[in-house]
């Protein structure tokens, strides 16, 4: 009976131990995907959070944040948040779509963009993500970062 308890306090340990890791890793996983990169105009300030390549690598999810610092963000029903964001992946343009965004408070959306992802492209590739419409707010926004396959 001893060596029972002796067992059943080790694995409880054991089971504590991995527990406490797995919030860890999740943590530092969470904050590592906070923000890929963010770029503000005429006091709005587009952050994408992160990407997640879909659909067998065929598509591109691009999750973003608009926040505006300035007033107050409209969001009308049936209005594309973003107007044909262009998206170059490596040197080749392809043209992004507002697939959803759902309003979080009076100055903040979030939303996610889809992008059709070349065939043929390099093991890491560049992206240059640019809008010049948010809400029809006429601005510039740009955003550059790193996509892996």
């Amino acid at each position: 009976m001893k060596g029972f308890s002796k067992f059943a306090n080790g694995f409880s340990v054991f089971v504590l131990f991995i527990c406490m890791l797995l919030v860890v890793t999740q943590s530092a996983m969470a904050n590592s995907e906070k923000m890929i990169g963010s770029a503000e105009d005429h006091g709005i300030k587009l952050t994408i959070n992160h990407y997640a390549i879909v659909n067998y690598g065929q598509e591109m999810m691009v999750y973003y944040t608009v926040q505006s610092k300035t007033g107050l963000l409209m969001d009308e029903d049936g209005i594309s948040l973003m107007q044909k964001p262009n998206i170059t992946i490596g040197n080749r343009l392809v043209q992004g779509k507002d697939t959803w965004h759902k309003k979080i408070s009076s100055q903040q959306i979030q939303g996610a963009v889809k992008v059709m992802v070349p065939q043929y492209r390099p093991a890491i590739s560049n992206v240059e993500f640019n809008t010049d419409n948010i809400l029809n707010q006429k601005g510039q926004w740009t955003i550059n970062f790193q996509i892996k396959k």
